[in-house]
């Protein structure tokens, strides 16, 4: 998995987009992209695909529970990565880092 799956897994996970329009648009990145990374994801049992009941052209994703646990993991190994390129710093100065990183990602729109 890249970290465009994950991102994508999370971002089901957080109810915030549910479409592949609505994915691609939270996501700044283009609806091909997205059908790639899902039609990965569901062949690894991430994610299930329905039809909108609303508008049969769209497609609805779901996050299922291999997603969750596939999630957990980068989840775990995320925090693995920052911590060991936090190390040697204190924690004052780790908070800072974390506000400043929450600014930025919410200015640029990205989900936090």
């Amino acid at each position: 998995m890249k970290p465009k799956h994950a991102g994508l897994l999370a971002l089901l996970a957080s109810g915030a987009a549910a479409s592949q329009q609505e994915i691609a648009r939270a996501m700044r990145v283009t609806p091909s992209l997205v059908v790639g990374l899902a039609d990965h994801l569901e062949e690894l049992g991430a994610i299930g695909r329905e039809r909108d009941p609303g508008d049969r052209r769209r497609q609805i994703l779901t996050l299922t529970a291999h997603g969750r646990e596939l999630l957990a993991l980068c989840a775990a190994e995320a925090s693995a990565v920052d911590e060991e390129l936090t190390a040697g710093l204190d924690e004052e100065f780790r908070a800072r880092l974390r506000e400043t990183l929450a600014v930025l990602t919410a200015r640029a729109g990205l989900p936090g």
